[in-house]
């Protein structure tokens, strides 16, 4: 299915500019078909100006997250020639997840920074951080076989989004709440702690080993790397946050509701 299309520093041909442009273009569209077709629905007409905006938001959230894990895990099942080139090099199947990807990302940063009254700094610099790592990739060519591994952290994100709208709903006391809650809690363990360090423990492996062949720019590792430890310390952080919140719910908090 792949076979390794190119090695180095590239730059961003006609292809990954054009993919680029018309992913961002693509779920900037979502966004404002979203808003047009949303107010169909009361509870949404009901909620305040911030609210329908974050209501907005999660519909090319939603739709990424769908589409990029589905297309990681047949990417890394199926294309033999990117598990041989993992941190050097690109197939067509990579190029067109990260080229989305960082289509996506400028699409996220501009909304954000468009409504950073709404969504705070830290919001907008995880986009910016997020694009400058895919875009990298992008440009350079390099860890192509990483960025659907760690596209995959965002499946955890579809319990985020279905939590946040369920208790918009006021629906914090409901059973769906809860078992979204817990499948969040095993899901965020499973991916993003256990898949996250076991495939950090590879992206390290093959980091130095590029480093001692100098097969990848050493400015382009260290972000990489920086990156990577920020990522997961991050993933622990919001894990024992989860646990806490899961604790505290099951010792004094309320029972779920019958349905």
């Amino acid at each position: 299915i792949g076979s390794v299309m190119a090695i180095g520093p590239h730059g961003l041909d006609e292809k990954t500019t054009a993919t680029i442009i018309l992913s961002s273009v693509g779920w900037t569209l979502l966004y404002f078909s979203s808003k047009i077709v949303l107010p169909a629905f009361s509870f949404y007409r009901n909620f305040d100006k911030v609210r329908q905006y974050k209501t907005r938001g999660l519909v090319p959230s939603t739709a990424f997250i769908v589409f990029s894990c589905g297309l990681s895990v047949y990417t890394l099942i199926s294309d033999s020639d990117l598990q041989q080139h993992r941190l050097n090099g690109n197939t067509k199947l990579s190029s067109l997840i990260i080229d989305i990807a960082t289509g996506y990302f400028i699409y996220d940063s501009v909304v954000i920074a468009l409504h950073l009254k709404d969504d705070g700094v830290a919001y907008l610099a995880h986009g910016i951080l997020c694009l400058f790592t895919y875009g990298l990739a992008a440009f350079y060519h390099v860890y192509h076989f990483y960025g659907p591994v760690f596209l995959l952290f965002e499946f955890t994100t579809l319990f985020v989004n279905c939590r946040w709208i369920l208790y918009e709903l006021n629906l914090k006391d409901s059973k769906m709440y809860f078992w979204n809650g817990l499948c969040l809690l095993i899901a965020w363990f499973l991916v993003r702690i256990v898949f996250g360090f076991s495939s950090s423990y590879f992206f390290w492996t093959d980091t130095v080993e590029a480093y001692r062949r100098s097969t990848v720019a050493v400015p382009i590792m260290g972000w990489y790397c920086f990156s990577n430890i920020s990522l997961n310390c991050l993933n622990v952080m919001w894990f024992l946050q989860i646990v806490r919140g899961a604790l505290k719910a099951l010792s004094g908090g309320k029972r779920p509701q019958k349905d």
